[in-house]
């Protein structure tokens, strides 16, 4: 079956070999993980999720999903991957271990964790229950042979929408600071130091300075980088990344769903106490996510996809979203990401990590920096990547967890093996 893209073409046509649109979720299983059962529970799993048993195909400018019927393949590894390969069976999608860690890397174009989430319950379901022999008592799990609603098929990217509303605002889209070749030596390698900081602690510090975790961190992040660069021309602007589903109203959509707030560190903000630049921070965001923000950020897409559609030159798609993306990238300076809690219910008993990493983007497309969060088991795992060997900006971010009595644990420091991805 051919499955006709829309949401996903961007994220196709701007993917190059520097910025491969891939992360892997990596999960850490408090015992060692038996290949055998966990292929077994892969090929059940996935039963329930056809639209992601797929393999790119490309004629002439047109990219298209096609069912993949090859099984999804079960790596024993702890290295990278080259999805859309024949290592893959072509698939945009694949399972590896390695010892106690299991790593779902995924192709951007085809999910995002919002949308692999529910997979991700479903493989943990059938292979923790393969594992130890129980039935895991845990209701919200999509399982084999569930009726598959429209609703996780359809694209909320292609809606009918309404006039703009007059007033509405803009996003930021001016010059931002950057980290660039006069400020960091910039590599193709990312480095990833990964640290545990208690919710317990994180929380309460954030509730009480008017903030969520991820705008408190965004902030954090701001005023690091200040504190490097206080003389900076154009202002630190931090993009946060926002799960769509809520304000499309459309909460089971599979697709790529991930817009952004910026949230603009300027001379202004500068110059008020923590509190009130976190409470700036949250006004941002809160004006930036709601319906009528997020419908036009769909507007704008839909807007590119008839652009793309006046070429029949794949070369000439690839220049315009790639060109696009780069003029995007000037706006912002770095990024935080922040899954929230991944609610594995009593699964939870049996694991002991849960950590994202994204491709997130390299050098001479997008920003060196981001912050990718997530909560579980009552920690907070915080992943700091940057494409430079500078250690000073993750020094003074930490220095700042342990100038408000936040404890912290690094957990290790290495370099990021995220998926690449091979084009049609």
């Amino acid at each position: 079956m051919r499955q006709e893209l829309f949401s996903e073409l961007r994220t196709i046509y701007e993917t190059t070999d520097e910025a491969p649109n891939t992360f892997r979720l990596s999960i850490k299983l408090k015992d060692m993980i038996d290949g055998d059962i966990l292929r077994v529970a892969v090929k059940r799993a996935m039963e329930r999720y056809p639209y992601f048993m797929v393999r790119m195909i490309r004629e002439g400018a047109d990219v298209f999903y096609e069912s993949n019927l090859l099984p999804l393949p079960v790596i024993e590894t702890n290295g990278r991957i080259t999805l859309g390969s024949a290592e893959t069976n072509y698939h945009l999608m694949a399972i590896c271990y390695w010892q106690n860690w299991l790593h779902i890397d995924c192709y951007h174009a085809l999910t995002d964790g919002g949308g692999m989430h529910p997979m991700v319950m479903t493989l943990l379901y059938v292979y923790i229950s393969g594992y130890y022999g129980i039935d895991p008592e845990f209701d919200n799990v999509r399982m084999p042979g569930d009726d598959i609603p429209e609703d996780e098929w359809k694209d909320p990217g292609e809606l009918t929408l309404p006039p703009r509303p007059e007033g509405l605002i803009s996003k930021w889209s001016s010059p931002a600071f950057r980290l660039d070749e006069n400020h960091v030596h910039l590599q193709s390698d990312s480095i990833v130091t990964t640290v545990n900081i208690s919710e317990k602690e994180f929380i309460p510090f954030s509730m009480s300075n008017d903030g969520s975790p991820a705008t408190i961190v965004s902030l954090l992040l701001a005023r690091c980088l200040d504190a490097f660069h206080p003389d900076a021309a154009d202002p630190i602007v931090i993009a946060m990344c926002v799960n769509q589903r809520k304000a499309l109203k459309a909460p089971l959509a599979h697709q790529s769903l991930v817009g952004d707030v910026r949230l603009v560190y300027d001379n202004r903000i500068k110059k008020m106490s923590f509190m009130d630049q976190a409470t700036c921070f949250r006004g941002m965001v809160a004006l930036q996510s709601d319906r009528d923000m997020v419908l036009d950020e769909i507007r704008d897409y839909q807007a590119l996809i008839a652009e793309l559609r006046e070429t029949d030159s794949y070369d000439r798609r690839r220049e315009i979203c790639i060109g696009r993306q780069e003029e995007r990238s000037k706006y912002i300076t770095a990024t935080v990401s922040y899954i929230g809690g991944v609610n594995f219910g009593i699964m939870e008993h049996y694991l002991q990590e849960f950590d994202p990493l994204p491709s997130t983007a390299l050098p001479s497309v997008r920003t060196p920096l981001t912050i990718e969060m997530v909560s579980m088991n009552g920690s907070i795992i915080l992943n700091f990547i940057q494409y430079f060997p500078e250690t000073e900006y993750f020094d003074l971010f930490v220095k700042q967890l342990r100038e408000n009595n936040i404890n912290y644990n690094v957990l290790r420091r290495d370099t990021a093996w995220y998926p690449l991805v091979r084009m049609p």
